[in-house]
């Protein structure tokens, strides 16, 4: 007979005052309880309420009230199975509410510990047991080696922890149990991909009222900032972890600790670094027998255990109230995991006192919680208004059916756009294929002939960008082409979406490829004898200023026209467009090496459109820009570097983060210093080598022409560069990685650059210097050999203290000097004149004699250094970046002006209202033979010509102090 049918005279839902049920858990049963009797199966019913408010008890309350027969229970885990089980086989919950009479016997229950493979099997258990609780693996259709259990002998099915529910072993049950009832619980009513479940909300209990009615504690939140390296962050989180527990354990005896890592092999070596400290912890996963999990549990609940490492949703739902303090060594990236995480250690046991504790490394954060872990609100306050946010965020979702059995293909009608690679002669495209990632799923793969092009479509959900995240889409589908032309030795590659292409890529193409040069995709236009262009894109090919971007793009009919020619000497082609006829325009751009043709076509017609491609691209001479763009930066393959550079600076990345955080193993991270590279050697004309300084690291680096990738960082495997701006994550890499894909600019002595394996030569049409940045100082008292700053230098001053001395007649009182002399400076000095709107950047230099002259070894640095500080010339962050060097830089410091004068800088720094000037300070250099072009030898001439290109191409002037 049907336990909750004929035991329902031994419960009452609201017994007499002061006992029973929360509010929060009758008003969750009123709910259901109404939605079923106006409601429909169909669709079923969502219940959101935070973690430790009681929903396992509403699903027991539930059984009672809506009179059910047998119940199959969803989890997301096996511990949660395990203890779900245990919870309805005695109902404790209900008889210590005094909702259920003391002497009502157990309920027959079944767990799910292994697969069915037929109907019989089911039909004998729900025999003899009225709830069936299961994990997804173990019942769904969406497997079909497994018997599910029959729809018609289930009348309700109850999902916990649903926001689990777009897996698709999740959603083959819902739709499989369709005429049933069915019930989501979960504490975040939306999805890990932040839809709204599908499901109808019927009942929202919100964080903030479980916090206001106690049900719930507050969180404080203990961030650690320890960089990126794995070793580092676990060894001062476990430092922190154990202080933390034992001044807990003074005031609430009964603190229990969880820490909560990505990996089983992760969580077996925590558990013994956290034992070796001194706490005594275990590990609970989906490895270990639910006998086990359940003993270890109950071990802490009983504080024979201190606590215990979990690993990934290992810990959703866990029952244990004595737990207070949490580690996270892994930081869920999602919302939903994250709030189902911290209930665990939000609960109010009557014998605790305080706040629970989260403690957490702030460098390893991602994902879009990290708003969270990086704010100063309190996290009482957050958490609800992020959570309220999401589900206005959350709304309707369609699909394109691509999954399903009778989804007819589409006929291809692609864009024509290509990246083109070159291949080796022994090249050829592996023959299996398979995605390495849970989002994108191959849908479709075809390929007529060997010859033929490679056709893949996958499907993946995402919002409608257009739509504000409003409305989404299910299996929306991209589509990638991949053809390998093996007689020209030419991959081209066509995809819609670059991150579904990187699913499956590697099972296609098992080594790194070049990208076609610029010389070779300048080709693929060379047969438009009309030089017609619509559009023509220029890349700054020196740095980028408020006068003169990263990026220019004009737009018309033979734009071409209207470009200066003077754009020579700082832009190069970036992209093109350029119209032959009316059935005809092209376009390139050379950043990743793509083609592209205004037309759309079959996969065999994209195949003749490469082979047209192949012919111009191995055809004829190499050119070194498009037609009719001669005057602009010529860009061509990199073959050899003729002399050591005059300067390596790296990418405007380093330059234009909020933060970069560079971490390696047993050092403090190091955090918006931007790498020092310094060039050494130079052998055969292609293998530079040389250092690159990070604060106190020093790595040695070979850039190598004819390697693949040329850049190879000595001892760099566990050196990780992470770079933010505001929220977006810009990277998350090795640093040989980072130096690989953001190549620096090799500065050379003739003006040309090398970036990564590409020549870019500046249209340079100057001859001479112009006379006026050429600057004769008084250096009388000054040690012209001595450079570092001295607080109160006693006899001959500095060349930094003198420098500020030549500033002194001109200064104002709100002017500011700020002295930044150190490891990774942005200048010695930076000289803020209020009343020309100034920012001077001043590079100090000693001499390498006691008497002025022109020496080439005292530019070599100083140039460099100049041209480093190009990228701070119109920066938005710069005077963050100051305030940022004022806190932590040893010897950053101001030296005239007052600190809030810096803050009012700082307040209403606009880049437009300032002009910007870079100042060498150098007593070595006898400005008469420096600035004499037509002496002989005179290297320093010659090497400020490329320098004075490139800050005047950023919009900057320079001046050069000597003697």
């Amino acid at each position: 007979m049907p336990y909750f049918i004929d035991h329902k005279n031994k419960f009452n839902l609201e017994p007499n005052p002061g006992i029973g049920l929360r509010e929060c858990q009758l008003g969750a049963i009123w709910a259901l309880k109404s939605y079923k009797t106006n409601g429909t199966n169909e669709i079923a019913s969502l219940i959101s309420m935070p973690t430790g408010s009681g929903k396992t008890a509403i699903m027991m309350a539930a059984c009672f009230e809506l009179n059910l027969n047998k119940i199959l229970i969803i989890t997301p885990s096996k511990i949660l199975r395990r203890q779900i089980s245990n919870q309805f086989k005695v109902l404790e919950i209900l008889k210590k509410t005094s909702c259920l009479e003391d002497n009502a016997p157990s309920v027959p229950v079944y767990e799910v510990t292994n697969r069915k493979s037929t109907r019989q099997e089911w039909v004998d258990i729900l025999e003899s047991n009225d709830v069936i609780v299961a994990h997804p693996n173990s019942i769904s259709p969406y497997f079909e080696a497994l018997a599910p259990i029959p729809a018609e002998l289930i009348d309700a099915v109850f999902i916990d922890e649903a926001h689990h529910e777009p897996a698709p072993t999740w959603l083959a049950l819902s739709k499989f149990y369709k005429n049933q009832l069915k019930v989501f619980f979960t504490a975040t009513p939306f999805r890990r991909d932040r839809k709204r479940m599908v499901a109808k909300l019927i009942y929202h209990y919100s964080l903030s009222q479980a916090l206001e009615k106690n049900i719930l504690r507050p969180i404080e939140f203990r961030g650690e900032n320890v960089g990126n390296h794995r070793h580092d962050s676990d060894e001062s989180l476990i430092e922190t972890a154990i202080n933390v527990f034992r001044e807990e354990r003074t005031l609430n005896h009964s603190s229990s600790i969880l820490i909560r890592t990505d990996r089983i092999e992760s969580a077996k070596r925590l558990m013994q670094l956290y034992n070796n400290k001194g706490l005594k912890v275990d590990v609970i996963h989906s490895d270990r027998s639910p006998s086990t999990n359940e003993r270890l549990i109950q071990l802490v609940k009983n504080r024979d255990l201190d606590g215990l490492v979990c690993v990934g949703i290992a810990s959703e739902g866990l029952d244990i109230p004595n737990l207070k303090i949490a580690v996270l060594h892994s930081t869920p990236r999602s919302i939903p995991y994250t709030i189902q995480f911290l209930g665990r250690i939000c609960r109010t046991p009557t014998d605790q006192e305080g706040p629970a504790k989260l403690i957490a490394n702030t460098d390893a954060v991602r994902g879009e919680v990290r708003r969270l872990y990086k704010s100063d609100s309190s996290w009482s306050q957050l958490i609800p208004q992020i959570i309220d946010e999401q589900m206005q965020l959350a709304r309707h979702y369609s699909s394109t059916k691509a999954k399903e059995e009778d989804f007819l293909m589409p006929e291809l009608s692609v864009y024509f756009s290509a990246l083109v690679y070159t291949t080796p002669d022994n090249f050829r495209l592996l023959d299996q294929i398979s995605s390495n990632s849970d989002k994108f799923k191959i849908v479709h793969y075809e390929q007529e002939s060997e010859d033929a092009p490679i056709v893949v479509i996958t499907a993946y959900n995402k919002p409608i960008e257009w739509a504000s995240r409003e409305i989404y889409v299910e299996d929306l589908l991209d589509v990638h082409i991949i053809y390998h032309a093996h007689e020209h030795n030419l991959l081209f590659e066509l995809t819609t979406s670059e991150k579904a292409l990187d699913s499956f890529k590697d099972s296609l193409i098992n080594m790194k490829l070049s990208r076609l040069t610029h010389g070779k995709l300048f080709k693929t236009l060379s047969k438009f004898s009309q030089s017609d262009y619509v559009m023509v894109g220029m890349k700054n090919s020196t740095s980028s200023g408020s006068s003169h971007p990263d990026y220019k793009t004009f737009m018309g009919s033979s734009v071409q026209a209207s470009i200066r020619l003077s754009e020579g000497r700082v832009f190069a082609t970036g992209h093109a467009v350029l119209r032959l006829d009316e059935d005809n325009t092209w376009g390139i751009a050379t950043r990743k090496g793509r083609v592209w043709a205004m037309r759309r076509g079959t996969a065999t017609e994209f195949k003749d459109w490469c082979d047209t491609l192949c012919t111009l691209i191995n055809d004829g001479p190499m050119i070194a820009n498009l037609p009719g763009l001669s005057f602009l930066a010529k860009s061509e393959p990199a073959t050899s570097i003729n002399e050591i550079p005059m300067a390596i600076i790296p990418d405007a990345i380093f330059f234009k983060a909020h933060t970069v955080t560079i971490s390696s193993p047993n050092n403090k991270p190091i955090r918006n210093f931007t790498p020092i590279i310094t060039p050494q050697s130079l052998e055969d004309n292609k293998r530079l080598t040389g250092v690159i300084r990070i604060d106190d690291l020093r790595l040695n680096f070979l850039f190598d022409l004819d390697n693949e990738n040329p850049w190879t960082i000595e001892n760099s495997e566990d050196i990780t560069v992470f770079a933010e701006r505001r929220e977006d994550t810009l990277i998350e890499k090795n640093i040989e990685d980072v130096l690989n894909e953001y190549p620096p600019s090799l500065s050379l002595p003739d003006g040309s650059i090398i970036v990564g394996k590409n020549k870019v030569t500046p249209n340079t049409s100057i001859e001479k210097l112009p006379r006026y940045i050429w600057k004769k100082k008084n250096w009388a008292g000054c040690n012209i050999r001595h450079e570092a700053y001295i607080e109160s230098p006693s006899n001959q001053l500095p060349v930094i203290n003198h420098t500020i001395e030549l500033l002194r007649p001109s200064l104002s009182q709100e002017d500011i000097i700020f002295l930044d002399d150190g490891a990774h400076e942005i200048a010695d000095l930076i000289y803020f004149n209020q009343k020309k709107s100034s920012i001077n950047f001043i590079h100090c230099k000693f001499s390498g004699s006691n008497s002025p002259g022109c020496r080439k070894s005292d530019c070599d640095e100083l140039f460099a250094q100049a041209m480093r500080s190009i990228h701070w010339v119109s920066s938005p962050i710069l005077l963050e970046r100051i305030h940022q060097r004022l806190a932590n830089a040893k010897n950053s410091r101001i030296v005239y002006g007052t600190k809030r004068g810096l803050d009012e800088l700082y307040d209403n720094y606009r880049v437009s209202l300032w002009d910007f000037n870079i100042i060498l300070a150098q007593p070595g250099f006898s400005i008469s033979q420096v600035s004499d072009r037509n002496r002989s030898n005179n290297n320093i001439y010659e090497l400020t010509i490329p320098m004075y290109e490139r800050i005047t191409g950023s919009n900057a002037t320079i001046e050069i102090w000597g003697s």
